[in-house]
């Protein structure tokens, strides 16, 4: 029975504790996130100009070509070369099949000269702007840091584009694949923090020399896990609760 009790009181003792932090001096990143596909700069699509075949290719899927290297020609004799260098990406038809106006018959991509297309939401667009700094970061690439900065903003598809350009590109990387990307859109040094989840509806409620109590707090930049207080002061002494 003593057990018990002992058990109860020690409970309800820990049950009535409440999770408390104090604001801290330091410094906080707010960034603003997107997810960015890599994209050539140069991608050229041989099409059919009127209704003809192509009589022989001189290339395959996947070949590497060199500016003016033969690509293909047609039954009117029309011979093709590779505007740039680059990657045979796609033939999609055959020797000899018949095409009609604008059928794509090869692709080449210039697999050098590449940036991310960053898809954004409207609220993230408004506040970025051309110069800004990106963090990049492949899923298979954790353990590397890779650094960009936008080039342009523009709308695309009645969506929000950014535009990045890489300082430097890993090696094996290939337009299509995917990476996340976050933009530093603030930077503030010693200031005073708090943990982004005790904020709830403006106010934080604190327990100041022994006595609680709920104060309406103006905040700053945020990032994902703290706060910047702007008003009213909080000191070091300050305990604030956490939900």
């Amino acid at each position: 029975m003593k057990n018990i009790i002992l058990f109860l009181l020690i409970f309800l003792t820990t049950s009535c504790q409440k999770n408390t932090v104090k604001p801290v001096k330091g410094d906080i990143v707010e960034a603003v996130y997107g997810l960015g596909i890599i994209r050539s700069e140069y991608t050229y699509h041989a099409k059919a100009a009127i209704v003809n075949s192509v009589k022989k290719f001189f290339v395959t899927e996947g070949q590497d070509v060199k500016k003016g290297d033969l690509l293909f020609i047609t039954d009117q004799d029309t011979i093709i070369r590779a505007p740039f260098d680059g990657k045979i990406t796609e033939i999609p038809v055959t020797v000899s099949e018949n095409l009609f106006p604008q059928s794509v018959i090869l692709t080449l991509v210039d697999l050098k000269n590449l940036y991310l297309e960053v898809s954004l939401e409207q609220h993230a667009a408004m506040r970025l702007r051309k110069g800004i700094k990106a963090e990049i970061t492949f899923e298979f690439f954790r353990n590397q840091k890779l650094f960009g900065e936008i080039s342009s903003i523009y709308p695309k598809n009645d969506q929000f584009v950014a535009k990045v350009l890489l300082d430097r590109w890993p090696d094996a990387i290939l337009p299509g694949m995917s990476a996340d990307v976050a933009f530093d859109v603030a930077r503030k040094q010693d200031v005073t923090l708090i943990p982004t989840n005790a904020i709830a509806n403006g106010h934080i409620v604190i327990n100041r020399n022994k006595k609680e109590q709920k104060i309406k707090v103006q905040i700053g930049i945020s990032d994902e896990e703290k706060t910047e207080i702007l008003s009213p002061e909080l000191f070091e002494t300050d305990e604030i609760l956490i939900p």
